[in-house]
């Protein structure tokens, strides 16, 4: 599952030029959508102030600067369908091998390295290989050639799933980053919503302690943060002590006394959800109802009648499990993920740099004095 891609196309896009239903009703408190005032107001004289919601996402795009550098503000988009990577890469060891192999000149190396532009097959490679490095620390040399920090420069490189929730923000984003200089550079790569359910799967699982039962907490808000991106489930869960299965809702969910009940649908996704999470941690997968099986699990899910909800009609477990993964990431429909390659750091070292001769690397990836 990681790191395996089998995107269909990639494709470098040119960026245009600067010029709930909530259940049924009932005597537990609902959670719903704070509606937006539509005209009146004052005249155009007359300013008008802007109230923060805390709570609610204001889906409008700042300028993409940050004081001192030109980092991609990401925070309008929801949380779930963005992902933030990190690749450095030394530049001595580029100058090395641009010089040294393949003989060019100094001045000529240093343009190469300005017009670089790296492709998604580089990016998203599982396997790190020179001059890419994995930073262990800001001032640790370069493993390759043991190179100081200021030969080292920084790629950050931002991926959006495409959607109706995520299509409108993000050309707002790509008209607002600086043209100078060709800081940024824009990527497109069609693949399946499948394939980005189990990377996504897979970006929430690191890091989850599963000895400890707050990762079942974690993870059902990263689900239903993907599930209803326009909610703030951050601020939710805050004021959540429990999750139950609502006898009463037919769909949707609803908050009450510092319990979330969710609809019998819904809840049993959770339960597929944290099984595929935990399964290869023990013997079967913990849930919110306990450790299920894959034959228990799936036995569960067809007597409490979601198999036949969702349209899974195969009775061996294994079949049933492979429909029901089918229906629950999106199987082989087609998406299309957005990449934004913020070059700033990179460009700025090569400027800082051009006077200076790079270092020459030993054998033992030690800086020859």
């Amino acid at each position: 599952m990681a790191g395996r891609r089998s995107y269909r196309s990639v494709k470098t896009v040119e960026r245009p030029s600067r010029k709930i239903v909530k259940g049924a009703v009932g005597s537990a408190t609902r959670l719903t959508a704070v509606p937006r005032k539509k005209g009146g107001g004052a005249g155009p004289s007359t300013p008008r102030s802007v109230p923060n919601k805390a709570s609610r996402r204001t889906g409008r795009v700042q300028k993409a600067s940050v004081a001192g550098t030109n980092r991609v503000d990401l925070s309008a988009f929801p949380s779930e369908a963005v992902r933030k990577l990190d690749r450095s890469i030394c530049l001595a060891c580029v100058l090395d091998v641009f010089t040294r192999h393949m003989g060019l000149s100094l001045n000529t190396a240093h343009l190469e390295i300005k017009r670089y532009k790296p492709s998604l097959a580089e990016l998203n490679s599982p396997a790190i290989t020179r001059p890419y490095f994995t930073m262990q620390s800001p001032q640790d040399p370069c493993p390759y050639c043991g190179s100081p920090p200021k030969w080292h420069a920084r790629l950050a490189i931002y991926r959006i799933e495409g959607g109706r929730t995520t299509d409108t923000l993000r050309r707002e984003l790509v008209k607002a980053l600086p043209t100078s200089g060709n800081q940024f550079l824009i990527l497109e790569e069609r693949g399946t919503r499948q394939e980005a359910f189990f990377e996504w799967l897979e970006k929430i699982s690191k890091g989850l302690d599963l000895e400890a039962p707050q990762w079942l907490r974690e993870v059902c808000r990263h689900y239903l943060s993907r599930k209803e991106p326009k909610e703030d489930w951050q601020a939710q869960f805050e004021q959540i002590q429990s999750i139950r299965r609502s006898r009463r809702l037919e769909r949707g969910w609803e908050v009450g006394k510092g319990r979330l009940f969710l609809a019998p649908p819904l809840f049993d996704e959770l339960l597929l959800v944290h099984y595929l999470v935990s399964r290869s941690q023990k013997a079967g997968g913990l849930t919110l109802e306990g450790r299920y099986t894959l034959r228990e699990l799936m036995a569960r899910l067809r007597s409490g009648g979601y198999l036949r909800a969702v349209g899974v009609i195969a009775q061996n477990p294994s079949d049933a499990f492979e429909e029901l993964l089918q229906y629950l990431s999106g199987g082989e429909a087609s998406m299309k993920l957005h990449y934004i390659v913020d070059r700033s750091d990179l460009l700025g070292k090569v400027g800082q740099l051009k006077a200076f001769k790079p270092p020459r690397p030993s054998v033992r990836g030690h800086l020859i004095s």
